[in-house]
């Protein structure tokens, strides 16, 4: 992209203007100006509008871009995905909140079609988070996207956060340089002064030690870098908490929200979970009468396929799926495993084989396209299962959770979730571990519904399903 439009780039520099805050106030734009067009157009195919009246409100639409950038969506560095839908719907619905404002004051809201007005907002809260998500991915890896950063520390956690962020540009930081550092370094200013030099927009990244605690220490790295990263409380590193600063007066805290202790947000979910299950089940019920029957066509046995697995608080759920192996898949697993040490060692790490030996012709369609766990959106209307929530697992399994385990319990697993939309098999049993522990310390409304937007284009390419 940086190719396409090196003058571009070079303008909007010179005029002091980030060209990725740019990119996406257009990009926000002219996505809400197609969803009025295209609910303008739509209403007008049954009647008759006037074109030039709706022209006297398209204005404010540019007002969504102002909110945005006002909420902070449009910083450097990404906002998390579940806050940044958050902030992108309020500035979506505040934009039109304003609309009916000025019609209402201005005594003119008769002249127009609310199924325009509401189409176009009700459009443009989908559109607007889904198309700056695939502005990101296409442009991220542009020299002048995001900000260079420097991790001033080594070890293992600062070559997970090198990784992490090299495969994920479109967070906006591009790791180009690691140091380790020691606050007694006699040379530290001139060390932390060559390494913003060699990097004059960089930011800096500090890994937390005992001795790195100290406000001098930070206070010398903030005389060289506008902006200094610092990753709290070392011993938690592995719960990846979402921290919110507060004033607390002399000291500033670090708010961890623990949003399933709010009753409120619990009982939003559960209405969330049966409405989207009750509007699925219209396109699935055909869906699922020809998967059964091309189960029974397949191969002899059931059609459906039951399993123990560990619900809330610990309790025993039983969860529904189409059937994908031979009916005597026991016994199959055990002759192979016995005969084959690969498998086997393949089998106690992950629970899980790449080339199944029990697994159908239908079978293997079904969990490619992940349509063998559409039969537990009736787990979900039952209340022993969410949309989305951690992957549910048998009781053989819940020794490789450790401590995370009394976490798991506090949800309903989930047909969806991190771990889905993560890698699914191609991750190891670890990073599973990690995927739910995030979910369920960071869990929000939010959260769940960036889960399930990134559910879909996961499912349909397949990756790491088998």
């Amino acid at each position: 992209m940086s190719v396409r439009f090196p003058f571009s780039i070079a303008f909007l520099k010179r005029l002091g203007i980030d060209p990725q805050t740019a990119l996406l106030l257009m990009t926000d734009l002219l996505v809400l100006t197609c969803c009025a067009l295209t609910a303008f157009l739509l209403r007008a195919l049954v009647d008759n509008l006037d074109p030039v009246l709706y022209q006297g409100v398209m204005p404010f639409l540019l007002l969504g871009p102002v909110l945005n950038m006002a909420l902070g969506t449009c910083q450097t560095i990404a906002l998390p995905p579940p806050r940044e839908i958050k902030q992108l719907f309020l500035a979506t619905t505040l934009t039109y909140l304003i609309i009916l404002a000025f019609l209402f004051i201005t005594k003119s809201g008769d002249s127009y079609s609310r199924l325009v007005v509401t189409g176009a907002w009700f459009c443009s809260v989908f559109a607007v988070p889904i198309m700056r998500g695939i502005v990101r991915r296409k442009v991220s890896r542009a020299s002048w996207w995001g900000r260079p950063l420097i991790i001033f520390s080594d070890g293992p956690l600062a070559d997970d956060i090198w990784h992490s962020l090299a495969t994920h540009p479109e967070r906006g930081l591009r790791p180009v340089e690691k140091i380790p550092l020691v606050p007694d370094n006699p040379e530290l200013t001139a060390t932390l002064a060559a390494a913003a030099a060699r990097h004059p927009r960089a930011l800096a990244l500090i890994l937390p030690t005992p001795e790195r605690q100290d406000v001098t220490f930070l206070t010398e790295m903030g005389r060289h870098f506008s902006g200094v990263l610092v990753v709290p409380m070392r011993n938690l590193e592995d719960t990846r908490l979402w921290f919110t600063p507060r004033d607390l007066g002399t000291v500033v805290g670090l708010l961890v929200r623990q949003n399933l202790m709010d009753p409120r947000r619990l009982l939003f979910k559960r209405c969330v979970d049966v409405l989207l299950t009750l509007l699925g089940s219209i396109p699935a019920l055909p869906i699922g009468i020809a998967i059964a029957l091309g189960i029974k066509l397949d191969s002899p046995g059931p059609v459906f396929y039951t399993q123990r697995r560990i619900g809330q608080d610990g309790n025993p759920i039983f969860i529904y799926k189409f059937r994908t192996m031979v009916s005597d898949a026991d016994a199959v697993l055990h002759r192979y495993l016995e005969s084959d040490p690969a498998l086997r060692k393949e089998w106690d790490a992950d629970q899980k084989l790449r080339h199944d030996p029990r697994i159908t012709r239908m079978g293997r369609f079904l969990r490619k396209t992940s349509l063998d766990e559409l039969p537990q959106l009736w787990n979900v209307l039952r209340g022993s299962m969410s949309l989305v929530g951690p992957r549910p697992i048998v009781e053989k399994e819940a020794g490789k959770y450790g401590p995370v385990f009394e976490e798991y319990c506090r949800v309903k697993p989930g047909i969806t979730g991190l771990w889905q939309i993560s890698g699914r098999n191609n991750t190891t049993y670890a990073e599973r571990v990690r995927f739910d522990h995030y979910y369920v310390s960071n869990w929000s409304v939010w959260l769940d519904l960036w889960i399930l937007a990134r559910t879909f284009p996961v499912v349909l390419r397949g990756y790491g399903a088998y």
